[in-house]
């Protein structure tokens, strides 16, 4: 293996650390616990506010701004040497909730939020809001299935365990085997949460 073939991590805040060759331009507030496997980009004059415990894939690209499209010209460096009047970039927010799942080389664009639990599938182009626990796959992106029964989407949201402190999630350690695919709408977490 080559020396440019590992990948070197940056470590930023608690338990985050992202590849070293990434590129974030932006003031992008990363939650603990979240793990980018690989370059992104996050560019834009917008903010991005990436949750807890969230996966993000190699090459993911965030979006946080748009061109104007309401002039003849859509260059800024061109209006700019012109001195015309200046073209304004519009920003609008990219918020990635918890626990959310962003693949391989998707496109996330300005103003969206990916909801608590989300999956976007690779190479999905996000142009509106992410449902929480929903998948989503292709260009433009759509919904193609809850990760879990509605029963059970509204317990994770109630138990939002992605907040509790590293030592609850360690005694909880059970409820992360469980498989909620198989569980049906008497199942219920309350009982086996651990304080």
């Amino acid at each position: 293996m080559k020396l440019k073939d590992v990948v070197r991590y940056i470590t930023r805040g608690k338990n985050v650390k992202y590849p070293i060759r990434s590129r974030i331009a932006v003031d992008a507030e990363i939650g603990i616990g979240t793990r980018i496997n690989g370059p992104i980009t996050i560019k834009g004059k917008g903010d991005c506010s990436i949750g807890k415990y969230c996966a993000i894939g190699d090459g993911v690209k965030i979006i946080t701004s748009n061109h104007a499209t309401n002039f003849a010209n859509l260059q800024c460096n061109l209006q700019n040497r012109m001195k015309a009047k200046k073209i304004d970039f519009s920003s609008f927010p990219v918020k990635i909730c918890n626990n959310v799942w962003v693949g391989d080389s998707a496109i996330l664009l300005p103003g969206i939020t990916i909801g608590d639990g989300a999956v976007v599938g690779a190479g999905a182009v996000v142009v509106k809001d992410v449902p929480p626990f929903s998948i989503v796959v292709g260009n433009p992106a759509k919904e193609i299935k809850l990760r879990f029964s509605n029963h059970v989407c509204a317990q994770l949201t109630e138990l939002a365990w992605w907040d509790w402190s590293e030592d609850k999630i360690h005694r909880n350690s059970a409820l992360f085997g469980i498989d909620l695919n198989e569980v049906d709408d008497t199942f219920v977490f309350e009982g086996l949460v651990v304080e």
